[in-house]
């Protein structure tokens, strides 16, 4: 047991570094060519890297006929829709807000279970979420004050993507069993790539890809093989020992390590706002995950 819970830690704890990376990657990539670009290069290097990973292990891919809806539904929500408008977002706003943003996520899949009468609603549960919207309230509240209109809009998109993101989370669990994390994260991008690919290309043919840095080309390749590729199978990996509503585990991590990365890097300054804000979702998240014991 002891051992399971250190593996599990260190999956959380790499989920942590390839989500604050990837916050910082996609907004350097987003300054300096179209997003939409961004999102086909980021499907087509996963789905590299994923299939690359499947051969060198032997494995094969199938999909049952019956679990074609349901699959579709998870690729749309979290795949598809999640990166495009977390690409589009990064545009505007600044690395440390989205994992603020996504630290509502445990709290959405919380209330949607309530609504599905699969989560009691409780005093513990209210408390946790009034804390967590306050501390994204903190962190987000002074583009409100002087209203940073960018940054409003990215952080809207952010919200949009956070909520895809959910529900991709709730209705993956059953098929993370069955097919596995590799295959499913393969399946997923595999069927976001086909679907985007009209798209992609005609937007690949508009943008000036020579303008791109090497610092641009870099956090294209990271997005596609760590953020596309690592990422989604790291995810399935911690979803496959924990249930949904425990997400706090995972995203808990998330606001300080990008925050600490992005003010490193230089993309901003640290402020008392954002230290708060982590401080309180953190505390949110422990309080709502605390009466949990981890069991798949």
């Amino acid at each position: 047991m002891k051992h399971r819970h250190s593996f599990l830690a260190l999956l959380v704890l790499f989920q942590a570094l390839i989500v604050g990376f990837t916050n910082i990657a996609a907004k350097q990539a987003a300054m300096e060519i179209d997003p939409f670009v961004v999102s086909f290069f980021r499907y087509l290097i996963g789905t590299v890297t994923l299939a690359a990973i499947l051969l060198a292990k032997g494995g094969s891919l199938h999909v049952e006929k019956t679990d074609l809806k349901p699959l579709f539904l998870l690729m749309f929500t979290g795949v598809l829709c999640n990166q495009i408008l977390f690409a589009q977002a990064l545009r505007y706003t600044i690395p440390s807000h989205p994992p603020m943003i996504y630290a509502l996520t445990p709290v959405v899949i919380i209330f949607i279970d309530i609504l599905r009468k699969k989560e009691p609603a409780s005093g513990k549960i209210l408390l946790a979420s009034l804390l967590a919207f306050v501390g994204v309230g903190v962190v987000l509240g002074r583009s409100v004050l002087i209203f940073n209109a960018p940054i409003l809009l990215g952080d809207g998109l952010v919200f949009i993507a956070m909520l895809f993101w959910s529900v991709y989370t709730i209705f993956s669990k059953p098929y993370v069993h069955r097919y596995g994390p590799l295959q499913l994260a393969l399946i997923l991008i595999i069927g976001a790539l086909v679907l985007y690919t009209p798209w992609g290309v005609i937007r690949l043919a508009q943008a000036d890809v020579q303008a791109l840095t090497w610092k641009g080309w870099l956090s294209i390749v990271y997005l596609g093989i760590f953020s596309s590729g690592f990422s989604y199978l790291n995810y399935f990996a911690i979803l496959k020992r924990i249930r949904p509503s425990q997400t706090g585990l995972i995203i808990s991590t998330h606001p300080p390590v990008t925050l600490i990365l992005s003010v490193l890097l230089g993309f901003e300054v640290l402020q008392w706002n954002m230290i708060a804000g982590s401080l309180l979702i953190i505390l949110a998240l422990w309080i709502a995950q605390r009466r949990d014991k981890l069991r798949p």
